[in-house]
């Protein structure tokens, strides 16, 4: 069996029976059609991050990294970044001051209306191969496989679902 490029793209025949490098180079491909236009340079999980804070005022910066699977660290700097960008507030919260709060701003509610429409043309150039059903069947098939490694085990909260 040999590659087949207009399957696999330039992935070797010897990686192909393996999802972990395809879910890889996927990703690679959206890092790159992500970039092809960005607005302000705004990364993908930087928008994620918007997205979430603008859904959820007052979310607190340890939460938000859970939402989105980031370490402390990380998500610290993505925050930090946004916030010197004035597209956030980090704000002390009252009950316990280890708490940071994040609120979007107002410049960053107009860069989120950009944003969406980037991120949609993104989506639409990175499926452009499958059809309507197709891209659904790929966001549910991808959901299934996050929901079943991340799930809670049973006890643990779940402090992020509403």
């Amino acid at each position: 069996m040999g590659i087949d490029p207009e399957v696999h793209g330039d992935l070797p025949d010897e990686l192909q029976p393996y999802s972990g490098f395809l879910i890889r180079r996927a990703q690679q491909l959206h890092l790159d059609v992500w970039a092809d236009g960005s607005f302000n340079g705004i990364t993908g999980i930087q928008f994620g991050v918007l997205v979430l804070v603008e859904r959820h005022p007052l979310l607190d910066q340890k939460t938000l990294g859970a939402h989105l699977a980031l370490d402390r660290s990380t998500i610290a700097g993505i925050v930090s970044r946004l916030e010197r960008q004035g597209l956030i507030t980090r704000s002390v919260g009252d009950a316990d001051a280890r708490r940071r709060l994040l609120e979007l701003t107002p410049a960053g509610a107009d860069a989120l209306v950009e944003l969406r429409r980037h991120a949609a043309l993104v989506d639409q150039r990175l499926t452009a191969p499958l059809s309507e059903p197709e891209r659904l069947e790929l966001r549910r098939l991808l959901g299934v496989l996050i929901t079943h490694h991340t799930a809670p085990a049973a006890g643990e909260s779940e402090s992020l679902r509403e």
